[in-house]
């Protein structure tokens, strides 16, 4: 009889418990494809504040983007007026900076920013971090995973990584991790951007092991009508004119 009762007893145990993983949040892609779209040309207003070995300061800025090629990165001075003018056209780079009456120009606009800022960044990292946009070379080969609540969409591109990494609710970016042209530093975002809605960046800021950029946005608009001279300098007389490729090639 006991052998008996035990076999019954084994027949109506209940099977073991698996543990159920949660579902994984969908990704949707296509959403930033549209975000990027949607901010590629765009005029930008905020508060800068630099923080490296060479530079220390902090200024009123805008930024007017029309294509890679078109830009203008403007900042101003207590008083309003214009403590350097950045232009890129169709025949590059230049910097003017009023007080020292020069105007810099150099093959590569992260000659100049280095030059001014005192920091190394690539410029197309700057653009993308301003409208907290995934550029859209990226996103068609994007590899998604989750890991501790946190989505990680990984670019890998020749020697350059990038770890965009969203909060699932939303989804929301909060921040980039960045090994890329001689970059090797975060973006982060305070509070994390809806991907979906076109949602404007707060609070940006940008770290490498030896410096900071903090950017406070005031206004982002997208697809402005530019006029074409705003991405050009103004006729200037009685300036000095510098070229910082040579300079480096002197100093090497």
């Amino acid at each position: 009889m006991i052998l008996v009762f035990l076999l019954l007893s084994a027949g109506c145990a209940h099977p073991p418990i698996t543990a159920e993983h949660p579902p994984t949040t969908p990704f949707d892609v296509n959403a930033l494809k549209a975000r990027s779209n949607f901010w590629r040309d765009y005029v930008a207003k905020f508060q800068l504040r630099v923080d490296s070995k060479t530079t220390k300061f902090s200024a009123r800025s805008i930024v007017l983007m029309k294509s890679p090629q078109f830009v203008r990165f403007e900042t101003f001075g207590p008083i309003g007026q214009t403590a350097a003018l950045y232009v890129s056209n169709e025949a590059g780079p230049s910097l003017f900076i009023p007080s020292e009456k020069v105007i810099f120009t150099a093959s590569l606009p992260e000659t100049l920013i280095r030059h001014f800022l005192g920091v190394s960044l690539p410029f197309e990292v700057f653009r993308h971090a301003l409208s907290a946009s995934v550029p859209l070379e990226q996103v068609e080969n994007l590899d998604v995973r989750s890991e501790n609540g946190i989505v990680h969409a990984v670019s890998k591109s020749g020697t350059g990584l990038f770890d965009w990494q969203f909060l699932p609710e939303g989804p929301a970016l909060k921040a980039v991790f960045i090994r890329d042209s001689g970059f090797d530093g975060r973006i982060s975002y305070d509070p994390p951007v809806e991907v979906s809605g076109n949602a404007i960046p707060k609070k940006i800021r940008i770290t490498s092991s030896d410096w900071s950029i903090e950017i406070t946005l005031d206004d982002l608009q997208p697809s402005q009508q530019f006029q074409p001279p705003a991405f050009y300098l103004p006729n200037l007389t009685d300036v000095r004119k510098v070229d910082l490729d040579r300079l480096d090639e002197h100093t090497q």
